[in-house]
């Protein structure tokens, strides 16, 4: 995702395995601060702060589904506010095998246990994928499995997690 800080100035925000910003443009000098929640129903906590300028990128990592904002600031102003809202946005989840498994499919209901309670937490179009997923049944679940010729424009968030 590319939001403008300024006309000639962006700032390019993913959130795949690691909360990312990188500035291109001017070479203003940005303090970026990260932030997140777990839940819907907490404070977000602040996580970290970096100052980028163009060229340079931060990032903070993540273990789980979560919510995050980053705000950008020049000097003692924010210049705009980033909210990484995942309700109704498509969330993808590569769902893997624990390393002591290998040789072993993934645990489903291990799966449908945590993508019932994100999706049910944050109101988000989860799809996940783990090997052999063409498989299972997903019928009358919350969330989807990833097939090959979805159409996802814009992925809000992407995690590998191990099961």
């Amino acid at each position: 995702m590319k939001i403008d800080l300024t006309e000639s100035t962006q700032a390019h925000i993913n959130f795949a395995g690691h909360a990312k910003v990188s500035i291109v443009g001017d070479s203003a000098e940005y303090n970026v601060r990260w932030f997140r929640r777990r839940k819907v129903s907490e404070d977000y906590d602040e996580i970290g702060r970096m100052d980028l300028t163009n060229g340079r990128w931060g990032s903070f990592p993540f273990e789980d589904i979560e919510q995050w904002k980053i705000e950008f600031w020049h000097g003692d102003e924010q210049q705009i506010l980033f909210d990484n809202h995942l309700a109704n946005k498509p969330v993808i989840l590569i769902a893997k095998t624990k390393t002591n498994k290998v040789g072993k499919s993934v645990d489903f209901d291990k799966i449908k246990e945590y993508c019932t309670s994100k999706v049910n937490e944050f109101n988000c179009d989860l799809k996940v994928y783990f090997k052999e997923s063409c498989k299972f049944d997903f019928t009358n679940l919350n969330f989807s499995p990833l097939r090959l010729n979805d159409d996802i424009p814009d992925m809000y968030y992407g995690l590998e997690k191990e099961f």
